[in-house]
């Protein structure tokens, strides 16, 4: 028989409440500042880690040139010029008739005149004498020299000179510590305003002064594409009578197709120079969408050469970036004479299609042209763009007057 509890206890569970729910958990703490140091320290530790073994896991030297570069550096020269600095140019001649006109291509930033070399080829087998000049430190073009730093006194040699106590007395008579330098206003190096537009412009004119292109057949068409438009605006400025017509190729003194503000940041401006498939893919992303393996390697080597780098990021800080295009325009009898054409790229972002709008703004009586190529047009559809071009240049009527740049007390001469 069971027991009288055991029975009673049955008898009462359905009178029994349910057993309460567990208490909610507390609340988790936010994450404090405390709990998030360890996490920025591992991530610090890591960049400065991957910061010091980059440079020994990747090569550093600069490789042979790709044959293609190689080819395209054969086929011009380095021009030395007084005073400096020495200039890339190469040319492409008519092989069957004389020249019916000549073209100076100024190449943008970074894209240099290999980029052009396709487009030069296709200007001449049409009558036209192409030249194309690579601005300071781009393309084919040295580096600018930069001067040794100024020497400093040393502040021990200073007390040998002058004496233990003279610190002391320095500070009680003027209050300021001495043999302390005067904090100032940081400049740009003194290298770095060689690549100035003004700078830019007047080196072009000597480096066409060198070429002969104004006694081939003066004066010569201006071609200027993306940020060489600043350059090529001074120089139109400086040598108004030398300048036949002005042509535009996806101009711009703001947003040049290369990022160039990439190759100043730490780390990652190595990698993008270093790593093929990055530099690559960054040319496809900003600048041509159809380019190869092959052409993307030969930018890409040339960009390694001892102080691009370096180079085309102070090209990129020394743009003009307050260049007024329609004030430009208007800012000579002159310049206000000129023909000009731009050629835009109708392909490429609805961004950039506005900006093609503002230059047909600023320039209403230019004729305006889209292509298909994108912002390296040469890459992609130098064909189409040689075409454009010869036929602009051809259809205007020769001038008979013979310009040449006054630079009395300048001169160049050419070493192949």
């Amino acid at each position: 028989m069971p027991p009288a509890s055991a029975a009673a206890g049955d008898g009462a569970a359905p009178d029994q409440e349910p057993p309460p729910s567990p208490p909610p958990p507390p609340p988790r703490p936010a994450p404090s500042l405390a709990s998030a140091l360890p996490f920025w320290f591992y991530l610090t530790a890591a960049v400065s880690l991957l910061a010091l073994l980059l440079p020994h896991l990747l090569p550093s030297s600069p490789p042979p040139l790709p044959p293609l570069l190689r080819s395209h550096a054969s086929g011009g020269s380095v021009l030395k010029l007084h005073p400096g600095p020495d200039l890339f140019a190469v040319t492409s001649k008519p092989t069957t008739t004389t020249a019916a006109a000549a073209v100076l291509v100024l190449p943008g930033l970074a894209a240099g005149s290999f980029s052009f070399r396709h487009a030069l080829r296709s200007l001449s087998s049409r009558g036209v004498l192409a030249g194309a000049v690579d601005l300071p430190g781009q393309g084919m073009s040295p580096p600018c020299d930069a001067p040794p730093p100024p020497p400093r006194k040393s502040p021990f040699r200073e007390i040998m000179d002058r004496g233990v106590f003279h610190a002391f007395e320095h500070l009680v008579e003027t209050g300021e510590v001495p043999f302390q330098e005067p904090a100032a206003a940081p400049e740009p190096p003194p290298h770095a305003r060689l690549y100035a537009p003004h700078e830019a412009a007047a080196s072009v004119a000597r480096a066409v002064d060198a070429l002969g292109l104004l006694g081939a057949a003066a004066p010569v068409h201006l071609v200027l594409h993306d940020s060489a438009l600043v350059a090529g605006a001074a120089f139109v400025s400086a040598n108004p009578a030398a300048v036949r017509s002005v042509t535009l190729i996806d101009a711009t003194a703001v947003l040049p197709a290369f990022p160039a503000a990439v190759l100043g940041v730490p780390v990652l401006g190595s990698m993008v120079v270093r790593v093929p498939a990055l530099f690559r893919g960054l040319l496809r992303l900003c600048c041509a969408r159809e380019m190869g393996a092959e052409v993307a390697e030969a930018h890409r080597a040339a960009m390694r050469m001892e102080g691009k780098r370096d180079a085309v990021f102070e090209s990129w800080k020394a743009l003009n970036q307050s260049f007024d295009l329609k004030e430009w325009r208007g800012s000579s009898e002159a310049v206000r004479k000129l023909p000009m054409m731009v050629l835009w790229s109708g392909s490429w972002t609805d961004r950039w299609i506005d900006e093609g709008k503002k230059v047909v703004a600023a320039l209403p009586d230019a004729k305006f042209v889209y292509h298909s190529g994108g912002r390296w047009p040469q890459e992609d559809a130098y064909d189409e763009l040689s075409e454009l071009i010869a036929e602009f240049v051809t259809s205007l009527p020769t001038s008979v007057r013979s310009q040449h740049i006054d630079q009395s007390s300048e001169q160049a001469t050419a070493q192949e």
